[in-house]
């Protein structure tokens, strides 16, 4: 185990909790996944009831004045959730968990959304949704008009069943492993993206 790894780690588990944004690039949900990440490549039992518990935080958080963006919002939210069913670490029916989310997301309307990239925008949530389907399971929590009006408005952008590499997504952090103290926990440019690229498969 790289030693640094597991010091970011014990460092995060200080000052996640005190982390008022709960979104994926920049907040609790991010943690949340490096921590299970790095507790599956360990099978660390400590770190996996630890990340359990920020989830639980997280999905307390939820509300329906979140922006829908996979960066900060609701999609991204949502994509964190369905990876770490998709890895295994966590067992649940999605169309169940993940109801309340997809709700608030169809209360925004696709057609007027104009914000087409990835980390903000429509093509985010559609590689949330393009995850969601991955695995076969029917996509219970959105109604049709919804998806038809969504990929309507893809295909006009010329863009369509969005795939995303999460890694290559996120910045880098700018300061080196090892000098994690006092610098941002976040998983874009923060100490637990270290986690991620080396747990994260």
């Amino acid at each position: 185990m790289n030693q640094d790894i597991r010091n970011i780690v014990d460092y995060l588990l200080f000052h996640s909790p005190y982390l008022n944004d709960i979104g994926f690039f920049h907040g609790k949900m991010g943690i949340v996944v490096a921590m299970y990440a790095y507790a599956n490549r360990y099978s660390d039992k400590f770190i996996e009831e630890y990340a359990w518990d920020l989830l639980q935080e997280v999905y307390d958080g939820i509300h329906a004045d979140m922006p829908i963006g996979i960066e900060s919002g609701l999609a991204g939210i949502g994509y964190a959730i369905t990876l770490l069913s998709e890895k295994g670490w966590v067992e649940c029916d999605l169309n169940a968990v993940l109801s309340d989310i997809d709700s608030k997301i169809m209360e925004r309307d696709p057609r007027r959304i104009t914000d087409f990239s990835i980390r903000t925008g429509v093509k985010g949530l559609q590689a949330y949704l393009t995850l969601r389907t991955k695995n076969g399971t029917p996509l219970a929590t959105f109604d049709e008009r919804y998806i038809v009006e969504l990929h309507s408005v893809l295909a006009n952008q010329g863009s369509f069943n969005t795939a995303i590499n999460i890694l290559e997504l996120l910045n880098k952090p700018i300061f080196p492993i090892h000098e994690y103290m006092e610098k941002p926990i976040k998983i874009d440019g923060g100490s637990a993206y270290y986690i991620l690229k080396e747990t994260l498969v």
